[in-house]
């Protein structure tokens, strides 16, 4: 029985390995997450986002819905730059490693809704 076992167990654990197994991402592996800030800019509030990936592997080129988006406070464009066809770029396309998080800060009443709408792996 020991050796059923392991055998069974040798199976799962190539077949993880060949198929990455638990690192396989999905777009549901990003985070987005508002905060208010103690800041006003020019009479708007000031509004934290963090993109979290909550993957094992590497997130890259993660774009986002961003219709609407305005801001009184200037973004780094290295971190959130529109790309056209109501959609934004985040982190300039680069990877965001797992468990790391891009941050960036914008000043505008309401705060605004971001939707990852695509992105890809870099296992």
């Amino acid at each position: 029985m020991a050796s059923t076992f392991e055998t069974l167990l040798t199976i799962i654990l190539f077949t993880l390995f060949i198929t990455g197994g638990y690192a396989q991402c999905a777009l549901k592996d990003i985070t987005v997450g508002t905060e208010r800030t103690s800041r006003q800019i020019h009479g708007k509030q000031e509004w934290k986002v963090m993109f979290i990936n909550t993957c094992n592997c590497a997130q890259q080129n993660l774009v986002v819905s961003c219709n609407g988006f305005q801001t009184v406070e200037r973004v780094d464009p290295n971190l959130f730059i529109p790309i056209g066809n109501n959609r934004c770029l985040v982190n300039g396309g680069r990877p965001i490693a797992p468990y790391e998080r891009v941050e960036f800060l914008y000043a505008w009443d309401p705060p605004f809704i971001f939707v990852p709408h695509s992105s890809q792996l870099n296992c």
